[in-house]
C-alpha cells in the first residue's frame, strides 16, 4: 500500500501526486492537521515536515527523497532522464523550484495585501474547529506575521513588493526562455524538473499579481496545460 501524507496547500504535494499519476502508481491520501505535528515529530519524521511517502510501512520524507523513492521503486515512464547532464539539469531545476520559487509563492500568497485575505482561510480548511475559528478566525495577523519572519530568514521577505514582482517576472521570464524551442524544460520530455515548477506556479496563481504576469507569457500557460494533460490521471 502507497500513502501520501500531507498537510493542506503544500505545492510539494501536488510535485508528487502528478509524479505517481503519471508513472501509474496508486496511491492513498492522508491528511495531517498542523496540530498533530508533535505526533508527527515522534512517531514518523523528527523534522515534523510533510508531505512524506510511506509504502507498506516505510516511510520516506523530504519531498525530493520521496520522488526519488518513487523513481528508483515503481515501473512507468522515466521522470529522472538516466543521462548525466540532463539529471543534473532536473536535479538543478527542481532545487531551485523547491528552495527559491517556494518562498516566493508562500510570501506572495500569505503575506501580500490583496491575497492573504483569501489564501489564509484556505490554509486552515483541513483543520479542527479551534484551528479555524481562533486562529484562522481572529489571529490572521499574527499567522502572517509568522510566515513573513519564515520567508524573512530566506532574504525574500526583507524585500519591498515592487522588489519581489520585478524577482518573480524574471523567474517567470526564465521559464518562458527554456520553452522556446522545447516542449518541456529538458530534454524535450516531462520530467521532475516539470512537476516541480509547475507546482510552484500554480500557487503563483493564487495571486493577483503574479497571475496577472503570467498571463504575460503564452508559453508558460501552454506549458503548464501539458503538464496538467500528462499527469491529470
Amino acid at each position: 500500500m502507497v500513502v501520501l501524507h500531507q498537510f493542506h496547500m503544500s505545492p510539494f504535494n501536488e510535485k508528487l501526486q502528478r509524479m505517481m499519476r503519471f508513472k501509474g502508481v496508486a496511491f492513498e491520501e492522508n491528511y495531517w492537521r498542523l496540530t498533530e505535528q508533535g505526533k508527527l515529530k515522534k512517531k514518523h519524521n523528527p523534522t515534523g515536515k510533510l508531505p512524506a511517502l510511506e509504502h507498506d510501512g516505510h516511510w520516506v520524507c523530504d519531498s525530493t527523497d520521496v520522488a526519488h523513492y518513487i523513481e528508483e521503486n515503481f515501473p512507468g515512464p522515466r521522470l529522472i532522464p538516466e543521462d548525466p547532464a540532463a539529471a543534473g539539469l532536473v536535479h538543478a531545476l527542481e532545487d531551485w523550484a523547491d528552495e527559491s520559487l517556494y518562498f516566493y509563492e508562500m510570501h506572495m500568497r500569505f503575506t501580500t495585501d490583496r491575497n492573504w485575505e483569501r489564501n489564509l482561510p484556505r490554509m486552515f480548511e483541513r483543520e479542527c474547529w479551534f484551528m479555524k475559528s481562533v486562529l484562522a478566525g481572529k489571529m490572521p495577523g499574527q499567522i502572517r506575521k509568522g510566515i513573513r519572519k519564515i520567508t524573512g530568514t530566506q532574504g525574500i521577505g526583507r524585500k519591498t513588493e515592487a522588489q519581489l514582482l520585478v524577482d518573480c517576472r524574471r523567474h517567470i521570464s526564465a521559464v518562458a526562455g527554456m520553452l522556446n524551442d522545447s516542449d518541456f524544460l529538458v530534454a524535450g520530455q516531462l520530467t521532475l524538473a516539470d512537476l516541480a515548477v509547475y507546482a510552484m506556479f500554480l500557487c503563483f496563481l493564487d495571486t493577483e499579481e503574479l497571475a496577472s504576469i503570467m498571463s504575460e507569457y503564452a508559453a508558460v500557460g501552454a506549458w503548464m496545460s501539458r503538464v496538467e494533460q500528462l499527469t491529470d490521471g
